[in-house]
């Protein structure tokens, strides 16, 4: 049947960010669409958008980056043509001197062996308060999706510490797994390696058993579901969207898992401010625990290491 609708908004027509962001709200009232069936139709055409980025999107005046633009404006029915147009008004938009906005609350490693088997008081908020300082001025940490390369991640609640590997606190098994540990000595090493826009493997690289990829346990879907190194095989419950955040801390990303969008965070919340704290997929929430510091470092040494030819 003959679609008789007018056609989409015209984003060549915005002249501030958030007229533009008016736009693209027109944008989803002319798809028909709510947040959770644009998330599904931007998975089927291989982009990631989880309907609660959209929600936080669509309720700011700040632009928002440039594949989200192209991921929603094909989510809401639009062909190449029409979404080159809505990235180029974005990008017009972002080149021309910002307005004042109120701040809203709100080369590289070889695939790996199969090394790693698969299977809140007062106190702690003058903790969280102190680090929030540190993490502000921690040299080296980023603001946009970084280049292939070498990383520390901090969890951003507890800035003292980094994502390593541990065990399971409760001795259930003694695999290895992500975890919150000191900086010091830190095993392994994290490499991350870009395999489409904003979306990464996350690699480590052991002193002794080489090269794996954190993955999502079995691949579930829902909450409490451990991170652990693997084999590297580039599936989607290996794959992590780095999605840039302002809020609870600046200059942080979320780690969310492609195959189920959601987030990743400590298993206690953001109370676990202790080494040994087990990293895992849970629901989005905007709290710190599920906020990350990426910060640059400098190639560890690797000599001796075969993995990566």
């Amino acid at each position: 049947m003959e679609d008789h609708r007018a056609g989409p908004p015209r984003p060549e027509d915005a002249t501030t960010a958030a007229e533009f962001i008016t736009a693209m709200k027109q944008l989803r009232l002319w798809s028909g669409l709510t947040y959770r069936q644009l998330e599904g139709k931007a998975r089927a055409a291989g982009d990631v958008l989880p309907s609660s980025t959209t929600a936080t999107m669509l309720g700011r005046a700040t632009l928002p980056r440039e594949q989200l633009v192209s991921a929603y404006a094909r989510a809401c029915g639009l062909d190449e043509d029409d979404t080159r147009r809505w990235v180029e008004a974005r990008r017009r938009l972002a080149m021309e001197p910002a307005e004042p906005v109120a701040v809203e609350p709100a080369d590289p490693p070889a695939r790996g062996r199969a090394w790693w088997p698969l299977v809140a008081g007062v106190a702690v908020l003058v903790a969280v308060a102190a680090t929030v300082t540190a993490l502000v001025i921690r040299p080296g940490s980023l603001e946009d999706p970084p280049d292939n390369g070498w990383y520390r991640l901090h969890p951003a609640h507890v800035a003292e510490l980094c994502v390593g590997e541990g065990r399971e606190r409760n001795q259930r098994t003694d695999r290895p797994l992500a975890v919150q540990r000191s900086c010091e000595g830190l095993v392994p090493d994290t490499y991350l390696e870009a395999v489409g826009e904003g979306v990464y493997l996350v690699k480590w690289r052991h002193p002794a058993e080489g090269w794996g990829c954190l993955a999502v346990d079995g691949a579930h879907l829902g909450d409490e579901a451990l991170i652990a190194p693997d084999d590297c095989t580039g599936a989607a419950h290996q794959r992590f969207l780095l999605e840039p955040v302002s809020m609870p801390v600046p200059r942080g990303f979320l780690l969310r898992p492609v195959h189920s969008g959601k987030c990743v965070g400590l298993l206690g919340g953001p109370a676990e401010v202790s080494p040994g704290a087990e990293l895992t997929q849970t629901s989005c929430t905007g709290q710190a625990d599920q906020e990350f510091i990426v910060e640059s470092v400098p190639p560890p040494d690797q000599s001796g290491d075969n993995a990566s030819r």
